[in-house]
């Protein structure tokens, strides 16, 4: 219907028709090209049609402008921490360089080991569960899925918490259950909660790349003689392999990046990220802290150009034309030792998932006497005598993370995927930097350069909400480049070649039509902005304290049951609110239809 009114056709008109009068609009726009028009001629046609060109000088100081605050917001921070560890203010020096790998190559060890075997186990782990979910059907497939979500959202520290309750020396399954006394505060412990932790978002990740999967080659293998354990095997994982190496890359760098894990029950097993942090809070060695900032930077840069080699081949392997699957899944049952072993994993991963949370809910109401637990609602009064503010400035500041990390994501992806800008390999590189460095290094950084005068934000919210928005930029980026993917770029074309900006193309067109992408976006926003801990960790001061080092500090004082009170309040109000933003952006109106259209409906029509 905007296409007839836009062409002046009556409301009659046949799909057809409209190409038709489309495609001579396209052809004589072409032909027009080619003419050589005077100054003036521009100058008249641009005021005259004021509206494009408003939309054109609006598009391009929108990009400008975003540009500027990644180059800004990204990349001086990043310049800021290499400049301090040479100590650039007062003259060169490397002597924070000195010594640097012999006195950190036990850390450096130490965080080589748990992130390599932290990434085998959760991607293996995340493969299995994502296998385990595509293949299933019925009503059960939908509470596994709300599980695995409700992985997402959990608060930092309480998991490692919970490890300790149910597997400690004390714990709940390995003491009462089986009489034994075994201490986790090691490096297994590490790497289990780490493993367990990661392999959320790995399952997700590769339930991605499984919908995408062209149904005729499974269905050629079957035509073949294959079985289902046979093509399995034989034609799905090895065409998982790219999704398993991104997998691992990110479940590595998370786990190198990881300080809280290694702090609660590393015990006396360090790792490069800790040993960070004691520098910054122990000694206040910004020197030294920003050059073991700078030693996980190599190998996030690594990490980078192996993803994009990986992701290009991810790419190959699904075919966008190709037959989709639609709500039913893989229709490939787990057969065999290979089916025995998924069903297995999975199902140790989603019991640890619901003990975990039980236990979260539970220990707020649970107090023991003599070795025996009852219910009791004394942890409430506890929880009164910390900083309940914090957990209602935690959400106000998730929610404009959300909003505006979102938005301002979605159109940065879509000006370097769609419009194809100059330096778009670089500006990529630098909005993807955030996800490869450890929180710890991008809050350093930000202590560094905004310290002082113009830019002087140190104490304030709002380098706190920047610190997260451009910290969780990366994902949301990634997000909207694999819708893109997926939509039609010629709705775009036949948009402009009818006299739309292209700043109202982005407007009217493309924003609309990534409704899901934003819900997505806002999703992870808002949840990683309510339990995010290691970037904003030097950034907070105790006006603008977050809900998440409330938790820290009743877990330090031992107070466990107020711990999970505030751990379960976090958990319930980000899905209370992701829940009602996902219903009031998604939902459908409902359509009008006049009698006559009710009655009959042509083919053309219909594709309308």
């Amino acid at each position: 219907s905007a296409l007839r009114e836009r062409l002046s056709l009556p409301s009659g008109t046949s799909w057809q028709a409209i190409s038709l009068k489309m495609s001579r609009l396209t052809t004589k726009n072409r032909q027009n090209r080619g003419k050589r028009v005077s100054g003036l001629d521009a100058l008249f046609s641009c005021a005259k049609d004021r509206k494009a060109f408003l939309g054109l000088c609006g598009d391009r100081l929108l990009f400008c402008a975003m540009a500027a605050a990644v180059l800004l917001f990204v990349l001086w921070p990043l310049l800021g921490i290499a400049a301090k560890s040479v100590n650039l203010g007062e003259g060169v020096s490397l002597a924070a360089y000195e010594n640097l790998f012999r006195e950190n190559g036990v850390l450096i060890r130490h965080s080589a080991f748990t992130g390599v075997l932290a990434a085998v186990f959760s991607t293996i782990l995340g493969i299995a569960v994502a296998l385990f979910i595509v293949t299933m059907k019925g009503g059960m497939k939908g509470i596994f899925m709300g599980i695995l979500l409700m992985t997402m959202v959990s608060p930092p520290f309480i998991s490692s918490l919970v490890y300790i309750q149910l597997f400690g020396k004390r714990g709940w399954i390995t003491y009462r259950l089986f009489g034994l006394m075994l201490s986790p505060y090691n490096k297994w412990g590490i790497i289990i909660m780490q493993t367990v932790h990661f392999a959320s978002l790995n399952a997700l990740f590769a339930m991605g790349f499984l919908e995408k999967l062209d149904l005729r080659l499974l269905e050629a293998s079957r035509d073949l003689g294959a079985s289902p354990a046979q093509t399995m095997r034989r034609v799905v994982l090895p065409m998982l392999k790219p999704a398993a190496g991104i997998c691992f890359i990110l479940s590595f760098i998370r786990s190198v990046a990881d300080f809280g894990t290694p702090a609660v029950i590393g015990g006396r097993y360090n790792t490069l990220a800790s040993a960070i942090y004691m520098e910054l809070i122990g000694y206040a060695d910004l020197e030294k802290a920003s050059a073991m900032n700078m030693l996980l930077l190599l190998p996030a840069v690594a990490a980078f150009l192996l993803y994009r080699v990986l992701m290009r081949q991810a790419d190959r392997m699904t075919a966008a034309d190709g037959q989709k699957q639609g709500k039913g899944g893989l229709p490939l049952p787990l057969a065999g030792w290979f089916g025995a072993a998924v069903r297995l994993l999975s199902s140790l991963f989603f019991v640890m998932m619901t003990l975990q949370y039980l236990c979260i809910f539970l220990t707020g109401f649970l107090k023991s006497k003599k070795g025996r637990y009852y219910f009791s609602l004394d942890h409430f009064n506890g929880l009164l005598t910390y900083n309940i503010e914090s957990l209602a400035r935690s959400v106000l500041y998730s929610l404009i993370t959300a909003a505006a990390g979102t938005l301002f994501a979605m159109l940065f992806a879509y000006y370097l995927e769609r419009r194809k800008v100059r330096f778009r390999g670089f500006y990529d590189f630098i909005a993807t930097m955030p996800y490869l460095l450890p929180g710890t290094c991008f809050g350093i950084g930000y202590i560094l350069v905004f310290n002082r005068e113009p830019l002087k934000m140190t104490g304030t919210a709002a380098i706190i909400i920047l610190n997260m928005i451009f910290k969780q930029l990366p994902m949301v980026m990634k997000l909207t480049s694999a819708s893109l993917a997926q939509l039609n770029s010629r709705v775009e074309d036949a948009a402009r070649d009818l006299g739309a900006g292209r700043f109202f193309v982005t407007k009217d067109i493309v924003m609309p039509n990534l409704k899901r992408t934003f819900v997505t976006g806002f999703i992870y926003n808002f949840s990683s902005a309510m339990t995010t801990a290691g970037a904003v960790m030097f950034l907070i001061s105790a006006r603008h304290k977050l809900a998440v080092y409330t938790l820290f500090d009743a877990i330090n004082s031992g107070e466990y049951g107020v711990a999970s009170l505030i751990s379960s309040m976090i958990i319930v109000i980000t899905i209370a609110v992701t829940g009602g933003v996902s219903a009031l952006v998604l939902r459908e109106k409902p359509k009008k239809r006049k009698k006559e259209e009710a009655r009959h409906v042509s083919g053309n029509e219909r594709f309308e």
